[in-house]
């Protein structure tokens, strides 16, 4: 895409919303991955820092996210829904604040714009960049695709308080993009904070279901997903390859997040 000042108004038929809280840190590099949309909607949870000036002077529009200011999300598919009301234009793409549109996913979007024939999502891959711009090329969450691209006409509404997912009309086409977003790769710190306000949000979801759910989604589920994960953590490890791979604590936290999930979960914690 050409280069410029990032500020929204641009051609592209879409609607770019992203969730903040206090990031002003890395905003402004997101915002300009997705300068020529025709709106952003930066949907704010109370910053306290220079988000909200970044936001404007990229020419977004400021959205509340409906929480209490300052207090992190714990119902991330009601914020996205309220962006999802205040779209004005028929194609909507998601973007996390630390993220950041590749080239090839920027020009590949703008090209779905002109040329799709009818309603359809697509799912986005994401990869981990390290501070000097080197991209994690292996890791087991990879492809790590989301439906973060989609037509208006495509979808319900957003569900599931976290790990959220669009809710899709029967019949509609679902597509994979080449082009990656790219997000830092956070410390262990940071994804073991992420990680329990997601346990706790999870903890209070399963209340009172009973032994039927927890062995079925929370037992089950788990232990079979991260079984799938630790087989391909031994061929991406064992095996030599080109690129880099997401260090060994970074993977830790995935297999050390289902075990909690498990226990935390458990019908017999009070």
């Amino acid at each position: 895409m050409p280069d410029g000042s990032p500020r929204a108004g641009g051609t592209l038929p879409i609607s770019a919303h992203v969730l903040t809280l206090n990031a002003g840190r890395t905003l402004r590099r997101a915002l300009a991955s997705v300068r020529r949309c025709a709106e952003i909607l930066v949907i704010d949870g109370g910053s306290t820092d220079d988000t909200l000036a970044i936001a404007r002077e990229c020419g977004a529009r400021v959205i509340p996210q409906g929480t209490a200011p300052g207090k992190r999300i714990e119902d991330f598919a009601a914020v996205r829904n309220r962006g999802l009301d205040a779209a004005t234009q028929p194609w909507i793409l998601a973007l996390d604040s630390d993220e950041e549109l590749s080239e090839e996913l920027q020009q590949e979007i703008a090209s779905l714009t002109r040329t799709a024939v009818g309603p359809a999502a697509y799912r986005v891959p994401r990869r981990y960049v390290l501070g000097n711009g080197t991209i994690i090329r292996h890791a087991t969450t990879y492809p790590n695709e989301r439906i973060y691209f989609f037509h208006r006409n495509a979808a319900t509404r957003w569900m599931k308080p976290v790990h959220e997912r669009i809710g899709l009309r029967d019949g509609i086409p679902v597509r994979h993009l080449k082009g990656t977003s790219l997000a830092p790769l956070g410390t262990v710190a940071d994804y073991r904070k992420k990680a329990k306000l997601y346990l706790r949000i999870e903890k209070e979801r399963s209340r009172g279901r009973g032994w039927g759910h927890w062995l079925r989604r929370r037992v089950f589920h788990t232990l079979r997903s991260r079984a799938f994960a630790f087989l391909k953590l031994l061929w991406i490890w064992l095996i030599p390859r080109k690129g880099k791979r997401l260090p060994l604590e970074q993977e830790m936290i995935r297999f050390w997040y289902g075990w909690r999930l498990i226990v935390e979960t458990c019908p017999l914690r009070k």
